[in-house]
C-alpha cells in the first residue's frame, strides 16, 4: 500500500518550514507521494478525494488559555469548524490513516472529536512539557517489534507529559524527564482507519535523529497495514 499524502503543515511558534520537509522525505521513503498545504480548508477539502495519508504537523488552536498569546491570535487563533472535524472524523473512520506529529497533538482544542481519533492529546491545565533540551527515547515491547532501530535513544527536543492515551492505544515509546515515563509515541485502530501519534518531532534535527527517524519509518509502515505489532 503506498499511493498519495497530504501533509498539513503551518501555524504558530514552531518551524515547520524544516520539519515538514523532513516529514516529507520519510513519507516519501514510505512509498507515498506526498503534498504539502498550509491552507486548511484546502486540506481538509481535499480529503473528499481521498488521500491514502493524511499527515498533520500543524499547530492550530483558539490560544485563549494564556494572555500571552494575545498579540498572536489575530494571525494565528483559529477553531476547527463543525464540518471540518465532521471530513476528518469520516476520513479516519471510513479507513483512512492518520499520522499526528509533535505540536499536532494540542491542535484544535474546540474540537474534543481530535482527542476521540488521536485516542489523546494536548489538554490545557493538565499537559505540560520541560524545557527542550536533551531527552533519552525507551521503546516499549511493542515499540522495538515495530522499529529497526535502536531499543533507546537521544535527541534534542520536548517531552509532552500527561498527553493520557486511551487504554485501546498500543504505546511504542516513552521518555521520562519529570513525573515518570511518558507515553511520547503510539498506534491505535479507528473504525476502519489507522492513527499513529509521534508526540517528538519539534524541528527537523529531531526528525532526523538516529532511532525517531526508524521509529517513524516504523509508524507510517504500520499505518500502511503491514504492521507486526
Amino acid at each position: 500500500m503506498g499511493g498519495n499524502a497530504l501533509i498539513l503543515s503551518g501555524g504558530y511558534s514552531h518551524p515547520f518550514r524544516e520539519s515538514s520537509p523532513a516529514l516529507c522525505e520519510l513519507i516519501v521513503e514510505a512509498g507515498w507521494d506526498p503534498l504539502i498545504e498550509d491552507d486548511i480548508d484546502a486540506a481538509v477539502s481535499a480529503l473528499s478525494g481521498p488521500p491514502d495519508l493524511l499527515a498533520v504537523n500543524s499547530l492550530r488552536w483558539s490560544m485563549t488559555q494564556h494572555e500571552k498569546y494575545a498579540t498572536d491570535r489575530a494571525e494565528y487563533a483559529y477553531q476547527l469548524p463543525e464540518n471540518h472535524m465532521d471530513t476528518i472524523e469520516n476520513y479516519v473512520a471510513s479507513g483512512g490513516r492518520l499520522f499526528v506529529l509533535h505540536v499536532s497533538t494540542i491542535c484544535f482544542d474546540t474540537q474534543p472529536r481530535w482527542h476521540d481519533v488521536m485516542g489523546g492529546g494536548w489538554t490545557w491545565g493538565r499537559s505540560h512539557h520541560p524545557p527542550m533540551g536533551k531527552i533519552k527515547v525507551q521503546l516499549t515491547e511493542a515499540g522495538t517489534r515495530m522499529s529497526s532501530g535502536p531499543e533507546e535513544f537521544e535527541l534534542i527536543d520536548e517531552t509532552y507529559h500527561n498527553l493520557d492515551p486511551r487504554d485501546d492505544c498500543k504505546v511504542i515509546a516513552t521518555s521520562e524527564i519529570e513525573e515518570g515515563p511518558q507515553p511520547v509515541a503510539w498506534v491505535r485502530k479507528f473504525g476502519e482507519g489507522r492513527v499513529a501519534v509521534d508526540a517528538l518531532g519539534h524541528d527537523a534535527r529531531s526528525i532526523n535523529a538516529n532511532g525517531h527517524r526508524e521509529l517513524i519509518a516504523a509508524q507510517l509502515e504500520w499505518l500502511k497495514g503491514t504492521d507486526n505489532a
